[in-house]
């Protein structure tokens, strides 16, 4: 190396952008040859700015921007000027891990002669210099970097990645000598790994890892900041994909992207309703909010109202398993206001979950159990049958199979039960679904007035993974699912039991008997205001209040 060389070569060291746009070639499918010259923009240089600033950074991104290849092209820079130095690239999937090594090998290949570095190891997975720096690449599994002492490790997509939350617990002590992270995703909702680490880097907060207090660096990549992107562009874009798809491929907006059950939007309406002419309940209160107390043994039942003893309840139970990772939990719905009025949830044994609930229904005016039956529910179930509580909801078993619009078969005395039923509610492949959706339409409606933050935070977390509804690795739905059992029964059996007197008035008031016996039946005197007696054919007036 002469000396020009030598200067050239400590001039690159100090500054990766004068490097990276001299010597970075990017592979380019349309162009010949399919490679071009790095042009950076201004947004991508300040990146690798800020890498050199931050020890932790963490990028919020809109797609497209080519941030994976600032990142792979900072990588090429760290490894061919330090020595020694060991990256990990971890991402939701192998190829998209090898993606970003794919492309560090372009760097290495294109630069002069005069410096470019001896690869000892080459292949898909992991490049090594004669220098000693290396880089590897793996999907995201918790023991992926584990083993591994990091110079820099690179978390592609993180907020995709199942279980981030174990993997970096699992990772951290990896960077307890020194080393640096950049965490890198378009957003998927709310409640994840990433998306906490970057709403705590906008705070200012910090976390512990190895040990040590560290923060992230926050940065956020809007589409807008692409020179060739205006709002003609995102017009288009959004009447394409929709604006779910727009929000989490290109607005950088947590709440509307991601794949949640109920829509985020939806949520954050309750936290800003009633307004003064959206009367909830006396004072214009919020939806959301504390409630007006925290009560029993572990201040875990929450009362936003007392018992009124002119109104109906439902108390929706669901029991925990038993394995200690998740919670009994009920709610009590006043049924005419359709609105939460008490909430439960903790870890107790079923019989004195069992206890709480009956004691609850009782105060609530022998409120209308219906509790979730398999597993440690049955027991539960069973305790409150041996308590003599009579107002149970009880499962009749043809009805597992059937959708919620059979309102006719539902109808049965809870106090008289036939002979085809079980006690308590029994979630099947058709109920379960039935009761999510029910309670996805009353939220997004907002139909439902709803208090707790508590069951607010799990429906944030609650999301379709692979077309299933249940709550994302490392949270709990144990709120959602004891509501949603109650509001689809709510909207099924005790529809038809409100309904009845209804129905019966509307009956009689619409039918009477011509002079030819029963043939047909039509209107007797519409001007008639007494309904509740009819005129037979032989002449002679009955009074059928006996029907009600």
């Amino acid at each position: 190396m002469n000396a020009s060389q030598t200067k050239e070569y400590i001039k690159c060291r100090k500054d990766p952008v004068y490097f990276i746009k001299k010597y970075g070639v990017i592979k380019h499918p349309t162009l010949p040859g399919g490679k071009s010259n790095f042009k950076m923009w201004d947004f991508q240089e300040e990146c690798i700015q800020d890498f050199l600033d931050n020890s932790y950074n963490i990028i919020l991104k809109a797609r497209q921007l080519g941030i994976s290849t600032v990142v792979a092209a900072y990588i090429a820079w760290y490894m061919l000027f330090f020595n020694n130095k060991s990256v990990f690239v971890l991402a939701t999937k192998r190829d998209t891990a090898q993606n970003m090594i794919s492309k560090v090998k372009v760097f290495f290949e294109e630069v002069p002669e005069w410096f470019k570095p001896d690869l000892i190891v080459d292949n898909k997975q992991s490049l090594e210099l004669a220098n000693g720096s290396s880089v590897k690449a793996a999907a995201s599994t918790i023991d992926s970097a584990r083993s591994e002492s990091l110079s820099l490790l690179v978390v592609d997509e993180a907020a995709f990645i199942n279980r981030m939350d174990e993997i970096w617990t699992a990772t951290g002590p990896t960077l307890a000598t020194g080393g640096d992270c950049i965490a890198l995703s378009s957003p998927n909702g709310m409640g994840n790994w990433f998306h906490k680490t970057y709403q705590g880097a906008e705070a200012g907060e910090t976390m512990m890892v190895g040990g040590q207090n560290k923060s992230f660096n926050p940065i956020k990549l809007h589409w807008s900041l692409h020179p060739d992107r205006d709002e003609a562009w995102a017009r288009s874009e959004r009447r394409s994909l929709g604006d779910q798809a727009f929000a989490q491929e290109y607005d950088c907006d947590f709440i509307q992207s991601g794949n949640n059950v109920v829509s985020l939007k939806a949520l954050e309406w309750y936290s800003m309703h009633p307004t003064e002419q959206e009367i909830a309940d006396d004072g214009y209160r919020p939806y959301l909010r504390e409630p007006e107390e925290k009560t029993w043994m572990d201040k875990n039942l929450w009362i936003w109202k007392y018992p009124d003893y002119s109104k109906k309840y439902i108390l929706s139970a669901d029991v925990a398993r038993g394995d200690g990772n998740d919670y009994s939990a009920f709610h009590v719905i006043d049924v005419e206001n359709y609105e939460q009025v008490a909430e439960y949830k903790g870890k107790l044994n079923t019989d004195i979950f069992a206890h709480l609930i009956q004691n609850t229904a009782v105060q609530y005016n022998n409120a209308y159990c219906v509790v979730e039956n398999m597993a440690m529910g049955h027991h539960v179930v069973m305790k409150l049958i041996e308590m003599e509580y009579k107002n149970l909801y009880w499962t009749v078993k043809d009805l597992t199979r059937l959708h919620e619009g059979n309102y006719d078969q539902m109808h049965y005395d809870p106090y008289n039960i036939p002979k085809n039923a079980v006690p308590g509610f029994t979630t099947s492949a058709k109920t379960r679904p039935a009761a999510v959706a029910r309670l996805e339409e009353d939220l997004r409606l907002h139909d439902f007035i709803l208090h707790s933050k508590r069951t607010i935070n799990e429906l944030e977390t609650f999301i379709f993974h692979n077309g299933k509804p249940e709550a994302q690795d490392n949270y709990n739905d144990d709120l959602i699912m004891s509501l949603a059992i109650g509001m689809y029964v709510r909207a099924t059996t005790l529809k038809i039991h409100g309904n009845d007197r209804e129905y019966t008035e509307a009956m009689i008031n619409n039918f009477g008997f011509e002079s030819k016996p029963f043939d047909t039946i039509i209107r007797d005197d519409k001007n008639k205001k007494d309904i509740y007696t009819i005129k037979l054919p032989d002449g002679s007036v009955e009074d059928i209040k006996w029907i009600f």
